[in-house]
């Protein structure tokens, strides 16, 4: 029995001894620290935030907001990112995002969008190869630039305009929101903790 009790307060004590992220409080150079390369603010006021930035981590665009304290971060920080994450269903044109949400992305086309979300930009594929009569070149009938302007292809229409950032953690006086990783929450919400271990 005695035994028992000593195994109890020497994990209590070694449980006790580590910092945990729960209760840590952290800057801005600690975000840095992590990986995490800030690129600017947000346009929307956080309440009580020390700082409100837009960032990327791994090739994937996250939102820190920094509060000066954890309880902060656990109320207004957990009702801003619930907010800026609000997903609803799209009831007018093709908005499914909530009022507040600042940041959103055209989503509902699969993953055929290149690197401008609208299947890519390609190349005009006509060419005005008449250049002459049975195989014989007339230079007066060449027409090497056309007279019409060459503009971007027809982009297709969004079919749902969603909120960018889909899952959040709070973590010490810091609330993170990412953008979705593939279309699994479960694999957006393993990067976010992952994020928040490396914190120093």
């Amino acid at each position: 029995m005695r035994g028992f009790f000593i195994v109890i307060i020497l994990i209590t004590v070694v449980g006790c001894s580590e910092t945990t992220p729960a209760i840590t409080i952290y800057s801005m150079e600690d975000v840095a620290a992590a990986g995490i390369k800030v690129k600017g603010g947000f346009e929307t006021e956080f309440p009580e935030t020390t700082d409100a930035k837009w960032a990327y981590a791994n090739g994937r665009e996250v939102a820190v907001l920094r509060y000066s304290n954890v309880e902060l971060a656990r109320t207004l920080g957990k009702t801003a990112a619930e907010e800026q994450t609000e997903l609803i269903e799209v009831v007018e044109k093709n908005i499914a995002h909530g009022l507040k949400v600042e940041k959103t992305k055209c989503r509902g086309h699969g993953d055929t969008g290149g690197w401008t979300g609208r299947g890519g930009i390609r190349l005009d594929s006509r060419f005005n190869s008449n250049i002459g009569l049975d195989n014989t070149l007339m230079l007066n009938k060449l027409s090497l630039f056309e007279n019409k302007p060459q503009g971007y292809p027809e982009a297709r229409p969004c079919p749902r305009r969603e909120p960018l950032y889909t899952e959040f953690i709070i973590g010490g006086n810091l609330v993170l929101m990412a953008e979705p990783v593939r279309d699994s929450s479960d694999v957006t919400m393993k990067f976010l903790e992952e994020l928040i271990s490396n914190l120093p």
